[in-house]
């Protein structure tokens, strides 16, 4: 009987709608996302003048009509001017790994950034 409620528990809470505070992918966003594409991903003024191009806002319909294999396509190949994610050993202090599930979660994390 209690693994019946657990699993019940469970469903219900795969139904519920995912709370972008609650998504492992907004950890790591913030981590090595957040600086150039701005806490809600609707870009980074600053940012746009040093590298002297708009970062595209991750709210926007360009971003959000991608598909999630170029999303992360994007994420682990770069491009611009902007560096892949490292998926092997960082090159320098400041760029983080990422593992395959993590590249996931900012995805699914990207996908609560749409504009309303």
């Amino acid at each position: 009987m209690r693994n019946v409620v657990l699993a019940a528990l469970a469903a219900v809470g795969m139904l519920a709608p995912a709370r972008a505070e609650a998504l492992p992918g907004k950890a790591v966003f913030e981590k090595t996302c957040k600086n150039c594409h701005g806490p809600e991903g609707k870009g980074n003024p600053t940012v746009d003048s040093f590298w002297k191009l708009k970062i595209p806002r991750l709210n926007s319909q360009y971003v959000q009509q991608k598909s999630d294999a170029e999303l992360k396509k994007i994420i682990t190949g770069g491009v611009r001017k902007m560096e892949p994610a490292r998926m092997d050993a960082p090159t320098a202090p400041h760029r983080v790994k990422l593992t395959p599930a993590q590249v996931d979660d900012v995805v699914v994390y990207v996908r609560t950034l749409k504009s309303n």
